[in-house]
């Protein structure tokens, strides 16, 4: 199938960051009894909503509780050559060493991967018009932990990256309305809601659980709609010089 969005990354140098596609598998999933978080289908689907960036190796810094405009509050033990802290205000940067093209309708989002969580710092979530933009993708977190050492293992994803046109989303609008004003072929809940959460709650009880949202049906197996998709096929493609055989 044709691709929906041509982008392009231009590496700068051999320690720029690791593109690739998100993957499902979270880390704390795994840990979760008999790993149960993986039935959860909008969850294991918006795992792999983007493209990540990473590091082949660990960064570890420390920050000293102070926000003001001197870089010398934040202190990078390990990983240097991957980050710097010259943006200040209890913030570490990173040296992502790609610049992205996109067509002109598209822009790169660039927000914290799905289902990542990490303890003491976050991505800034930002819209980069990469149409035009011609500099290095730009990649900030925002530490909130104080006289903490903290570690991005390596491969663990600095950002995700996820291509929106600004201009369909603009003027966008969501009207509200009581319920009773949903027509009855549209009203999800085409059967007692009551007896569906009774269901539902015996099955739980049982340890048992449904796919009723991943097979767009009801309780009683009543076919309710279906998804765009149900799995994300994101490709990364090198080409030029140092592209691997």
């Amino acid at each position: 199938q044709k691709a929906m969005h041509k982008i392009i990354a231009y590496k700068k140098h051999d320690d720029a960051a690791i593109l690739e596609p998100l993957t499902v598998k979270r880390e704390w999933m795994e840990q979760t009894a008999e790993r149960h978080a993986y039935t959860c289908f909008p969850v294991t689907l918006t795992n792999s909503m983007g493209w990540s960036l990473s590091f082949p190796e660990d960064i570890v810094f420390v920050w000293n509780g102070k926000s003001d405009s001197s870089p010398d509050h934040v202190k990078i033990l390990k990983g240097e050559k991957y980050c710097y802290t010259e943006r200040a205000n209890a913030t570490i940067s990173f040296k992502t060493g790609i610049t992205f093209k996109t067509e002109e309708n598209v822009s790169l989002v660039g927000m914290p991967a799905p289902n990542h969580f990490f303890d003491g710092a976050q991505p800034f979530t930002t819209a980069i018009s990469t149409s035009w933009y011609t500099a290095e993708f730009p990649v900030a977190w925002r530490i909130t932990k104080p006289y903490t050492a903290m570690t991005i293992p390596a491969g663990y994803p600095i950002i995700s990256i996820l291509p929106i046109s600004l201009g369909e989303l603009q003027n966008s609008e969501i009207e509200i309305k009581p319920i009773q004003d949903m027509p009855a072929s549209e009203f999800a809940n085409k059967y007692n809601e009551t007896d569906h959460i009774k269901f539902v709650s015996n099955l739980a009880k049982e340890k048992k659980w449904t796919n009723f949202y991943r097979d767009t049906t009801d309780y009683l197996g009543n076919n309710l709609g279906k998804h765009e998709v149900k799995n994300l096929k994101l490709k990364v493609v090198e080409k030029g010089k140092n592209a691997k055989n």
